[in-house]
């Protein structure tokens, strides 16, 4: 899953997302996540796989210092390997995030669960939340033939929901491009994401070599994703369980 993901990356599937996650990042710099007078910011991906996207912000917040946290073993390791700025901590963001209260500028949920208590809790006073998720038309050429999961019309509507009781969303944008791609392509598509548990990697092979077939080798998918910059709500951290040192 982390060589499908970081693959993906690399043939530039995703780039409009990364590009724009770091341009939500770059723009809260003056509104105090890098201010001169402030030493290494931190900036916390959760559920942030291999630190694709940290360090994208990282590059346009040089002064920052980041930490991926994540479920999986080997997207820690990626995520820290050859970053001098960048920590990263295995664990399971549905639960309590090992991290002191207060103490990041500037969270991150790219295509991960979101534990809104939590992140309420590690933000300090003023830190903001950055949320990237899908919408329904995302990679909607691939959802039919490969089985791939959907995203509901109510999305936007259950994330904003679910924030209200401790932030206030302060800018929202759609991201939506498109992008040809071939089936070694599609099939890391599927590897990378929650879909793969239902499938071995030859039958995904098989069926995304099938789909680029039918289409004379490559066909364009839509990439589309909403992307919403909140702050946390009051003067003050939101305590909601015990502080952990990292």
């Amino acid at each position: 899953m982390v060589a499908a993901r970081l693959r993906v990356h690399d043939a530039g599937v995703l780039s409009p997302v990364v590009e724009a996650t770091a341009t939500a990042v770059a723009d809260l710099c003056p509104a105090g996540l890098c201010p001169a007078d402030e030493q290494s910011p931190l900036i916390v991906d959760l559920g942030g796989g291999p630190g694709v996207y940290l360090r994208a912000c990282l590059r346009r917040a040089p002064n920052a210092r980041g930490v991926v946290i994540d479920l999986s073993k080997a997207c820690a390791r990626a995520a820290a390997r050859g970053e001098p700025t960048t920590a990263s901590v295995v664990a399971d963001v549905w639960r309590q995030i090992p991290m002191r209260s207060g103490s990041a500028a500037v969270a991150l949920s790219v295509f991960a669960p979101r534990n809104i208590a939590e992140t309420a809790r590690v933000l300090r006073a003023g830190g903001h939340l950055v949320i990237v998720a899908p919408r329904p038309d995302h990679l909607t050429e691939l959802v039919g033939p490969l089985g791939m999961l959907t995203v509901g019309p109510d999305k936007d509507d259950r994330i904003e929901a679910a924030l209200s009781p401790a932030f206030d969303i302060v800018d929202r944008w759609v991201v939506q491009e498109k992008c040809t791609v071939t089936a070694p392509t599609i099939a890391d598509l599927v590897a990378m994401g929650p879909s793969a548990f239902h499938h071995n990697r030859a039958h995904i092979d098989e069926v995304a070599d099938a789909v680029a077939g039918a289409h004379g080798g490559s066909l364009q998918i839509t990439v589309a994703v909403t992307v919403t910059v909140c702050r946390i709500r009051g003067d003050r951290p939101h305590p909601s369980g015990p502080d952990f040192s990292v």
